[in-house]
């Protein structure tokens, strides 16, 4: 009987022109942060370099439904050492395929060498610096597949950055 009284209350709702909006999910800075903390540190070998990245931090921007993502990189070669931050910015997207938010169109908007003792690592350091207003790969963000363990066979089906944080609608 009470199943009855919410259906014929939102189909009043719809009928009398109001908005009956969609399950909606919203995710503050902090919490991706939490989200992400669990995921890090992320280690990758590259052109022999054993890289760790690690301390993400994001950054809502709903301006340009964009994202930026800052992280601490250190690159370790025969004992000897580089730590850098890199912040990229790109576009939130949801693929449904794999069930992911990813950072599409990433471009590299910063790379500050904090400390290094890698002997003539200049030339390489300068040719990272030269990819900063570039594109870079897509850029794995979050995994939706945790939120469906809450709320299980549930599937975004819109992602958007508002002032309040990373709104997903189910």
């Amino acid at each position: 009987m009470a199943l009855l009284k919410h259906i014929t209350l939102i189909c009043i709702l719809a009928l009398t022109g109001f908005n009956v909006k969609a399950f909606e999910i919203t995710l503050a800075e902090q919490q991706i942060n939490g989200m992400l903390a669990v995921s890090f540190p992320v280690k990758q070998s590259y052109q022999g370099f054993d890289l760790t990245f690690s301390d993400p931090k994001v950054s809502l921007i709903s301006s340009t439904n964009s994202i930026a993502l800052k992280s601490v990189i250190l690159a370790e070669q025969n004992g000897q050492k580089l730590r850098a931050i890199a912040s990229a910015q790109g576009q939130v997207h949801y693929n449904r395929q794999q069930q992911v938010i990813e950072i599409i169109k990433p471009s590299l908007v910063e790379f500050t060498v904090l400390d290094n003792s890698i002997e003539q690592s200049e030339i390489a350091i300068d040719s990272l610096k030269q990819v900063i207003g570039q594109q870079l790969p897509m850029i794995f963000l979050l995994d939706v597949k945790q939120i469906n363990q809450l709320f299980p066979g549930l599937q975004p089906k819109d992602i958007v950055i508002r002032d309040n944080g990373l709104v997903i609608s189910l």
